[in-house]
């Protein structure tokens, strides 16, 4: 299962958005138990705001529950969320599950 955190952010902090994620972020959520699956941008050179994806991993909901609960009480995931929020002008957060396509035919 995955979490997909889509944010927009203005181009002009990109940078200090992904240090954010990439230091702290990294720690609080692989320290709740979630995996580091990707990070991706879009452009910043198209004149529009850049949206930041990061993908974290874990097995189904139940390991969800538990890694929410663990960032809930670790005092870093606060300030995380806090550094995060001054930073980015939107987004979305969605889970997907995996799912197999079916044959070619």
């Amino acid at each position: 299962m995955h979490l997909v955190d889509t944010v927009e952010v203005e181009p002009e902090r990109v940078t200090e958005y992904l240090g954010v994620v990439g230091s702290l972020g990294m720690a609080v959520m692989t320290d709740a138990g979630a995996s580091f699956v990707s990070c991706g941008t879009t452009s910043s050179e198209i004149g529009e705001r850049v949206h930041v994806q990061v993908v974290w991993g874990f097995d189904d909901h139940v390991q969800w529950n538990e890694i929410r609960k663990n960032m809930v009480l670790d005092p870093r995931y606060h300030e995380y969320g806090a550094a995060v929020a001054s930073l980015r002008v939107g987004g979305t957060r969605r889970f997907f599950t995996l799912t197999p396509l079916p044959a070619a035919l």
